[in-house]
Order: structure tokens, then C-alpha cells, then sequence
């Protein structure tokens, strides 16, 4: 089976419009997309505790205005949704309105995934979004109530949410928050795997919170195996989450690339890169894209190499 490259929709939808930008990212050799579906519910409409937008349109009215335009255009230029993202930061604290209105967003966003064939929901767990960070063992039982209420949803569209490992700043300092463990991220899942009495729930690894956080980033593949079925790849200066190019920062991408070849990883090679996108003139997107295509084939030609012992 073809190994297939992604690249989110952030930064390449919101200039060119849905039909220009999928044509831009067919023409760069793209198989798929990681939908932004968080453009539609910002964190500051979040934070601000503003219950408005998109998401409160009726199901049927927001897939009809905002996603059948992305499959016909997907459909236009042969590119699928490989996965998507989900509104963040996940959950407020002292706002319950708001905290039910993301519930609700989820939900629509899962029922968007099975409108696109899109197999994997990203939902950031609950974690340290402000000032202070939650205490663990809230913590996990809030992300344990959140996810599992889910369930239903989840079964009934056929599309599997994904956790992700986080990190977050405290008194100017780089903290972990939820998932940023492993073994905690691999307790989650199997936990939530164990509740819905089925594979629902799985992991989308984000190399630069993992870098950030000084991670070795081959243990944490590996502790993960197969409950990874997602990616976030890109690239930071160590310090800064800057979401650049592979090769443009301080990760060891043969060891990533190695270690996805060794637990069998069969996802997509997905780029999560705006701020590569934003960090030069507009006018070089189209070029820019070009290159991150040719970095995404020649990973999936290095994971092939490492599959049959060539490297």
C-alpha cells in the first residue's frame, strides 16, 4: 500500500480559498489533507467564553456550507482527509457554557470526518492552557469524562479520536501537561479503548511539543507502537514551538523516520508546518509547498529504506 504525505490546511485554505489551495497542494504532490477544523472556533473566541460561530448552525447546515465544498474540491484534485483537528484549547476552566458548546463542536467535527471519509479526529486533552496547570489527578479525570462522553459519537460516525502530547509554559518555564509521558499517553487510550469496548481511540504524535520538552523522540515512538496512528512533524528551534520544516531545527529526523519504520507505523507522513508558511512572503507558498512535498517523499523513501534494512 502506497505510503501517503499530508500537510495541514492551515495557512495554504485561508489565502488561495478551498478550489486554489487544494489545487496547490494536489500540484506539489500532496495524497491528503490534515483539516484545520479549529479555524472554526479560535482559541481567543474560547477563552473569551463566546458561544457563537459556526458550530452553533445545525449539523446538516454546517456540513452543507463549509465541508461539502472541501470534498468537492478533494474529489477536483485527488486529494483525501487523512485527518483533521479539532477546536482548542478543549476545555475552560469556571466556564461550563463554553465547555458544553466544545462538546458540541467535537461531536460536529466527528460527523464532518465521516462526511469527508476521514478516519482520525486530533482532540488536544484537557491540560494547563493558562497560568497554572490543573492538578494530574484532575486532570485525568476530567480528560477521562470529556473523551468518553464522546463514545457514542465516535462509534456512530466510524472515526477514531486521537490524543495528543502537550506541553505548556508556567512562570516562563516549559512544562509537561497532558500526554507529554508515553506511558501516561498509552494509559490513556488503553483506558478509553477498554470503556468503549472497542478500538475508538488512538494517538497523533507531535514531534515538536515532544522536542520542546527534550524528548527522545525514538523511546517515545516506540513506547507509543501501535496506538500511534497520526502525526504532527515539524521542526523547532528546541525552545519555541515554531512548526518549521524538518531539517530547519534541532530534530534527529533519522531517528524519527527509524523509529516509525521499526513499530510499523502505516499512517500518513503528515506535516504540521504553518509557521514556515507565515515565516516568509506569501508569494513563496506555492514553492514553499513544493519543497515540503519533496521532503514528505523523501521520508517515505527513508522509512521504505529502514523497512528493508537498507539504511
Amino acid at each position: 500500500m502506497k505510503r501517503r504525505i499530508s500537510v495541514q490546511t492551515g495557512g495554504v485554505l485561508e489565502r488561495y480559498g478551498i478550489d486554489e489551495g487544494m489545487r496547490l497542494l494536489a500540484k506539489a504532490g500532496f495524497d491528503c489533507v490534515d483539516l484545520g477544523l479549529n479555524s472554526f472556533l479560535m482559541p481567543k473566541t474560547i477563552r473569551e467564553g463566546a458561544v457563537q460561530g459556526e458550530f452553533a448552525l445545525p449539523v446538516e447546515e454546517f456540513i452543507d456550507k463549509h465541508i461539502r465544498p472541501l470534498r468537492e474540491a478533494g474529489e477536483k484534485y485527488g486529494i483525501g482527509f487523512g485527518q483533521a483537528h479539532a477546536p482548542f484549547p478543549s476545555w475552560t476552566p469556571d466556564n461550563e457554557t463554553m465547555n458544553a458548546f466544545l462538546m458540541r463542536s467535537f461531536e460536529m467535527c466527528l460527523e464532518a470526518c465521516r462526511y469527508l471519509n476521514c478516519l482520525y479526529l486530533v482532540i488536544h486533552p484537557a491540560c494547563m492552557h493558562y497560568e497554572q496547570r490543573l492538578d494530574p489527578d484532575r486532570e485525568k479525570e476530567l480528560n477521562m469524562a470529556r473523551y468518553s462522553a464522546l463514545i457514542p459519537a465516535a462509534r456512530r460516525t466510524g472515526v477514531k479520536v486521537l490524543l495528543e502530547n502537550m506541553f505548556s509554559r508556567c512562570n516562563g518555564k516549559l512544562i509537561e501537561t497532558a500526554c507529554a509521558d508515553m506511558h501516561d499517553a498509552c494509559k490513556y487510550i488503553d483506558d478509553l479503548n477498554a470503556l468503549a469496548g472497542e478500538e475508538l481511540f488512538g494517538f497523533c504524535y507531535d514531534s515538536g511539543h515532544a522536542a520542546v520538552l527534550g524528548k527522545d523522540q525514538g523511546i517515545a515512538i516506540h513506547t507509543l507502537g501501535k496506538r500511534l496512528k497520526a502525526l504532527h512533524l515539524q521542526d523547532t528551534d528546541g525552545i519555541n514551538d515554531n512548526h518549521r520544516f524538518p531539517y530547519y531545527g534541532v530534530t534527529d529526523w533519522e531517528m524519527v523516520l527509524k523509529s516509525l519504520a521499526e513499530t510499523g507505523y502505516e499512517g500518513t507522513i503528515n506535516f504540521e508546518t504553518v509557521g514556515e508558511l507565515t515565516a516568509h512572503d506569501p508569494a513563496l507558498i506555492p514553492k514553499l509547498l513544493e519543497l515540503l512535498g519533496e521532503i514528505g517523499r523523501l521520508f517515505v523513501s527513508k522509512m521504505e529504506q529502514y523497512e528493508e534494512g537498507g539504511l
